[in-house]
């Protein structure tokens, strides 16, 4: 009997697929049966995961965009339709942090987080809703924890990670019953460019942070792809409109931390 998470023989697109959290999902799908469209800026950036996948032996197209540019955007699904001739799946997963504080941040600068976290996703969605509303597919959109809540430093981030789980709700009213819109809210997750930015490549943060979660670790790319992968699965056929949060828990609460505070 088929399991109602399996994706082999889907195609589904992961955007932002060249590295990091992308990679990891766009592997992992890839192992689990699907066709991959992975997705960079440049060519060059896609030579490595490319290669990856095609020494899984997995179906893949390398399709390149940036995801602000619509006309672009609608060229790589263009592409994706024609390779494959069909689009099941759509893992909307570029986006990017600029820290600043708001007080002196530009009004441009701003207006960049903006269309790269979450104009970068409508287009996204646009552009591939044709094919899968043929195929009655599946989209996820990836947010973050800013979701619900603050971001000092990170307002532009915050507000655009924010909008998009508001879009999720939005698009999957609107584009149901042939569409399923959802998104994922990662926590931290270790990546090659979190562990020298955040943990400055020392394993002992790693660890440190790890505490910080109910469940005594900081995400793997692997966490997110897995629930990408029940999101786009027909275990998921009776979810839309849904933001699932995969940060590993919270420890403290609210009045928590006040108590700690207080103790320091």
């Amino acid at each position: 009997m088929t399991s109602p998470f399996d994706i082999s023989g889907k195609v589904i697109l992961v955007t932002g697929s060249s590295r990091g959290i992308g990679r990891g999902i766009a592997e992992h799908l890839a192992a689990g049966g699907a066709s991959i469209a992975v997705h960079a800026r440049s060519e060059q950036a896609l030579e490595d995961v490319m290669a990856a996948l095609e020494a899984q032996e997995a179906p893949v197209l390398g399709v390149t965009a940036d995801v602000r540019d619509a006309d672009q955007v609608a060229a790589a699904l263009g592409a994706i339709g024609t390779h494959f001739g069909r689009l099941d799946g759509v893992v909307a997963n570029v986006g990017g942090a600029a820290f600043g504080p708001a007080a002196t941040q530009e009004v441009e600068r701003f207006r960049r987080q903006l269309d790269l976290n979450l104009t970068g996703a409508f287009a996204t969605a646009r552009a591939a809703y044709p094919l899968l509303k043929e195929s009655r597919g599946a989209l996820v959109l990836i947010a973050a924890t800013a979701v619900t809540n603050p971001t000092p430093q990170f307002a532009a981030y915050g507000a655009a990670k924010a909008a998009t789980a508001h879009l999720t709700a939005s698009l999957a009213a609107e584009w149901g019953p042939e569409v399923r819109v959802n998104c994922v809210s990662p926590g931290l997750v270790r990546t090659e460019g979190s562990f020298k930015a955040v943990f400055q490549s020392r394993e002992e943060l790693v660890e440190r942070a790890g505490r910080t979660t109910a469940v005594g670790r900081i995400g793997e790319p692997r966490d997110i792809a897995l629930a990408c992968q029940y999101l786009l699965s027909d275990a998921a056929s009776f979810v839309s409109g849904t933001v699932l949060t995969v940060d590993g828990g919270p420890v403290d609460g609210p009045t928590q931390r006040i108590l700690k505070a207080l103790e320091d």
